[in-house]
């Protein structure tokens, strides 16, 4: 398959833009390219340890210009559907970061988290990353979620990439709750569909127009494959060679990073 021109180009952030709060060398002239030829981007990301705004704000900090509606994330889709679910007003238990909290509460919904059980009956337990994961916490979501409320992850991913190496991610936590209550959960970020239409949406283009930037072949690849967008994985992250070849999910495209994806999007480009 041979690059072409794309309206939109949705980009992963850990190990695509990123590992940390390091920058992967030539984002910024790739960004640049897609302002100078007009097309569209969004960040699509299963990470849920930062808010929407905590995203702007780290974007900011690369020289990246980006607005709200670019960004998408496993906690906005997370909160769009429980919303759509239970509605406002609802109560959950949460397990998680302050950013998932933060969103949630903001959202509408009645949050309660921690080592306790709640006082009121919860309609769903929300399951993210977080690092004060411990006993207590696994043994009353696990309670709840045995009890009969809805069991919600924002997403699996098992890992995430740092410049010190891989960290263990999000499923760390949700494959606890998942092995200890026996049921398994409902996952709204990638490679659910829903984050991906949203930005689709958003951006009025279409999946035959759009192109998936990933490092994981799992969520990034699989998702946007599932939707017909075309999809590039990017060997900057979690995703090596072996693992394309040991996979029955293969992307359309493979890159060693962003700027080896900026330089064949140029000679399309300039041609």
């Amino acid at each position: 398959m041979q690059m072409r021109k794309f309206n939109t180009i949705l980009l992963d952030g850990d190990g695509v833009l990123w590992k940390s709060n390091n920058p992967i060398p030539g984002i910024n002239p790739f960004f640049d390219f897609l302002v100078t030829n007009g097309i569209n981007w969004a960040l699509l990301t299963n990470n849920n340890s930062l808010t929407v705004q905590n995203y702007l704000d780290k974007l900011s900090r690369f020289d990246i210009v980006a607005e709200e509606r670019c960004v998408f994330t496993s906690t906005t889709a997370t909160t769009n559907y429980l919303l759509d679910q239970f509605g406002k007003g609802a109560s959950v238990f949460v397990v998680g970061m302050d950013a998932l909290k933060h969103t949630l509460k903001e959202a509408g919904f009645s949050i309660s988290y921690g080592e306790e059980p709640p006082e009121e009956k919860v309609v769903a337990v929300v399951a993210g990353m977080d690092l004060q994961i411990n006993h207590a916490k696994i043994k009353t979501a696990m309670r709840l979620i045995m009890g009969g409320a809805a069991f919600i992850a924002t997403n699996t991913d098992g890992s995430y990439p740092t410049p010190e190496g891989i960290n263990p991610g999000t499923g760390m936590v949700i494959g606890a709750l998942q092995a200890t209550s026996g049921v398994d959960p409902f996952v709204p970020g990638k490679p659910h569909p829903a984050i991906f239409q949203n930005a689709l949406k958003e951006f009025n283009t279409k999946s035959e127009d759009t192109l998936m930037v990933g490092d994981r072949l799992e969520t990034d690849i699989l998702g946007a494959s599932n939707l017909g967008i075309q999809t590039a994985l990017v060997l900057s992250g979690v995703t090596t060679m072996e693992d394309i070849s040991r996979s029955d999910i293969k992307p359309d495209f493979i890159f060693d990073d962003i700027s080896h994806l900026h330089q064949a999007l140029l000679e399309v480009y300039q041609s």
